[in-house]
């Protein structure tokens, strides 16, 4: 009984024990963007923290953005580390604050343009953004040119950076049509794929209309997208490519495109959109045929010269000259994803799948890149609705 009594008492202490690395939540710093550069001798580094002297060999340069205690941008705590791996770096941010640095609240991760010209620091980099068990597997990624610290440093008009980003693609999304993004998760599995991989970029533009990173005060574009083949920079997407891809991915929801009818410019707004890949073999070898469809209202226009284009015929024109448009890009996209050597529309993963006759003969037994395949966009528009004349 005596035995009962005192291992009965040995329990409820274990349960008395308490949290032995609990962190209070005033003591946290809630980190809410992260930049990643590779350390190159004309970075400019103000108050970085590092155990040595950084050098060229693969040195990691990470920031990170902690909103100030009023909310806004004027009182971030802005930091950066310089260390050999990334997870290092990330661990010596703590140095410069009394508090614990938490990033599963970060929004975004903007990886530098010299970061990503160098394979080995990118796959360091994936690789320990993947093991991280604090980032979260929804964070955005984004690409720039220049530094991806300065674009954390810059003035965004009272409004944070990482909010600003999470914003963009939740509520203002909507109203500002159509846009690509790219979470750590798609990222991942672009990697696995051996595909290559394909990252929006952002910009910081001043009131004049120059887009730069450092000090600049301003908007935040999202403009274009970088091409990554084998852990490394290959080449940018401007706009029209980038909604060429979102068009063959079935993206272009919202989209809103423009076209000359009769000298006015007359805009249209897709409310809905598909594409399908179909494969055939001819004379000129393996031709891809990228089917798209397209339903949208003709929003207001100013009239001109065009006058009322509400009739039959007008429609069937102006049906033609928006499928003209998304043929375009989308025939732009594909030029330029047949220089880079990245299938960005994904053709030779659909041929396998459900045509592996064919890629059995191209791709396994002449070894076809992209630029050998006849590519053919097949468009159809069709306007639902007209909106008024102004």
């Amino acid at each position: 009984m005596k035995n009962l009594r005192t291992a009965c008492a040995l329990c409820v202490c274990l349960f008395l024990t308490g949290c032995w690395d609990k962190v209070e939540l005033e003591n946290h710093a809630f980190v809410s963007a992260i930049a990643i550069d590779a350390y190159n001798q004309n970075s400019i580094i103000e108050n970085a923290i590092s155990f040595n002297t950084p050098d060229e060999a693969s040195q990691f340069v990470a920031t990170v953005s902690m909103p100030g205690r009023e909310g806004n941008n004027s009182d971030d705590v802005i930091l950066t580390a310089v260390a050999d791996a990334f997870m290092p770096a990330l661990s010596l941010i703590k140095l410069g604050t009394p508090q614990e640095p938490y990033y599963g609240q970060a929004k975004v991760i903007v990886l530098g343009e010299g970061m990503l010209g160098d394979a080995n620091i990118m796959r360091q980099a994936f690789d320990g953004m993947e093991r991280n068990r604090e980032i979260s597997r929804k964070i955005v990624m984004l690409a720039c040119e220049g530094d991806a610290a300065e674009i954390l440093r810059a003035d965004i008009a009272g409004e944070q950076f990482g909010m600003y980003i999470a914003n963009f693609y939740t509520d203002k999304r909507s109203a500002l049509g159509m846009a690509f993004k790219k979470d750590l998760e798609g990222v991942l599995k672009d990697m696995r794929r051996a595909a290559g991989i394909i990252i929006p970029k952002v910009a910081v533009r001043e009131a004049s209309g120059d887009s730069k990173g450092s000090g600049a005060s301003g908007i935040v574009e999202l403009s274009g997208a970088a091409i990554i083949r084998d852990f490394e920079l290959v080449g940018w997407l401007d706009d029209a490519e980038v909604r060429g891809l979102l068009f063959a991915q079935s993206m272009g929801k919202n989209a809103r495109i423009t076209t000359d009818f009769g000298g006015v410019r007359v805009p249209l707004r897709l409310a809905s959109q598909r594409a399908k890949l179909n494969f055939d073999k001819t004379a000129d070898g393996l031709v891809c045929k990228l089917e798209i469809t397209a339903k949208g209202s003709v929003e207001g226009y100013r009239a001109n010269s065009a006058g009322d284009i509400s009739s039959a015929e007008n429609i069937a024109r102006l049906n033609e000259l928006f499928a003209n448009e998304i043929a375009e890009e989308v025939t732009s996209a594909f030029t330029r994803f047949a220089e880079t050597g990245v299938d960005g529309f994904g053709i030779f993963d659909r041929l396998r799948k459900f045509n592996y006759g064919l890629y059995e003969e191209f791709v396994l037994g002449e070894e076809i890149e992209l630029a050998d395949i006849v590519f053919i966009p097949v468009v159809d528009v069709r306007i639902t609705d007209v909106g008024a004349i102004r």
